[in-house]
């Protein structure tokens, strides 16, 4: 199965964004340009990671490094994109650690607050002084144990007027029945 450029293309709309960022504002670029910027953008990248896979096979590694990709860079005669290149690299990699640095953190300071949450359900669970909202809960449950009980006490009441009414009804039937 032979693969195709097409396979490996780039989203248009990432190209169009890098396009429209190196391009001075107001330029207009037609379809078609954006589509062999694509295209050659997608070569361009397949033919250096093919040079860095070499690279980094002739080293007996079995991944890609930013080495190798420098290092093919240089072989393919491009080495005066390495500079720029190698401090895009550091600002990313720059940012990729604040990122980590501030997920570490915004984890640790939950695993804290979970602590601290955890250590007040412990103290409620001693006995200690519960809050307002934790009595009128409740306070809720004995409502309901209450509403509950007086449901049962209205259904056993509606059963008892209805026999009552079954039984008048007979006494009246046989009433009815004795005059005749």
């Amino acid at each position: 199965m032979s693969s195709s450029i097409e396979d490996n293309e780039l989203p248009k709309a990432n190209v169009a964004r890098v396009l429209k960022a190196a391009l001075p504002p107001g330029t207009a670029l037609q379809k078609d340009a954006k589509l062999a910027v694509s295209k050659a953008a997608t070569v361009f990248i397949n033919y250096i990671s093919s040079v860095a896979n070499d690279v980094a096979k002739g080293a007996n590694h079995k991944t890609i490094s930013a080495p190798d990709v420098f290092k093919a860079l240089e072989i393919v005669e491009l080495d005066h994109l390495a500079p720029e290149l190698k401090e895009s690299l550091t600002v990313f990699q720059q940012i990729a650690l604040e990122k980590k640095q501030k997920k570490k953190e915004r984890d640790e300071s939950k695993a804290k607050e979970d602590e601290e949450e955890d250590a007040q359900t412990e103290n409620l669970t001693r006995g200690q002084k519960r809050s307002l909202d934790e009595d009128d809960d409740e306070d809720d449950d004995d409502e309901d144990d209450v509403m509950s009980v007086d449901v049962k006490k209205l259904r056993s009441e509606e059963d008892n007027e209805v026999e009552e009414q079954n039984e008048e009804e007979e006494e009246d039937v046989d009433r009815n029945d004795d005059e005749e």
